[in-house]
């Protein structure tokens, strides 16, 4: 049964094909009066400032082309104080999974979970209950936590190492001196303990986090 506050949901996604699909299903199944999706953060954003202080549930990719769906929650946070946002992701790191719970979103579901999973999530979060897939606490459950956890910002820099940019294009391209650039390389690379920006970016890949 919907209520009030469950009219509007948002998604993010820049796979066009996911996001139109995720939207046909939330409205099939009339989970909400209205579902809007995009594939541009911009454009995102821009709808997020328009709805104001409105109750809205965002569905939020991890993995976006320049940046990751962590690097948005200050943003959405600061645009409108009462959204709740879910993320999606079909990553099945543990760690990424871990890294995501720990900047304590309203939800965490993979994009391969189904109906009955997708109204659990809606019905906690209802209720300003936070909630992660069981596919995903079970994965939790079966590996040894770890004590690596990657910042927002780091992560952006790690896509930007896998892409070729060297320490002066990152820097420029996120506005931050060369000398930051190399002081979070570092610390990642401390955080690992490895030797090389190869070893770094191959962790990365490996764990899903990029």
């Amino acid at each position: 049964m919907l209520t009030n506050d469950s009219q509007l949901a948002v998604i993010l996604d820049d796979h066009g094909l996911f996001a139109t699909s995720f939207s046909l299903l939330l409205e099939k199944y009339g989970l909400f009066h209205f579902v809007k999706s995009f594939d541009r953060k911009d454009d995102f954003l821009r709808f997020l400032a328009s709805s104001g202080t409105q109750k809205i549930y965002i569905f939020l990719d991890y993995y976006l082309s320049e940046e990751t769906g962590l690097s948005l929650l200050p943003e959405i946070d600061r645009l409108n104080k009462n959204a709740k946002t879910i993320f999606l992701t079909s990553a099945l790191s543990p760690l990424l999974i871990q890294t995501l719970k720990n900047y304590n979103p309203d939800g965490i579901l993979s994009k391969s979970c189904n109906l009955d999973t997708l109204k659990s999530c809606l019905a906690s979060v209802r209720l300003d209950q936070h909630f992660i897939d069981p596919f995903f606490e079970k994965l939790l459950e079966n590996h040894q936590s770890t004590a690596v956890r990657f910042t927002p910002r780091e992560i952006e820099l790690l896509k930007h190492f896998a892409r070729g940019d060297t320490i002066a294009k990152t820097a420029e391209k996120l506005f931050l001196s060369s000398h930051t650039v190399v002081a979070h390389r570092r610390k990642m690379m401390a955080k690992i303990n490895c030797q090389s920006i190869t070893q770094l970016i191959t962790f990365a890949r490996e764990h899903e986090v990029i």
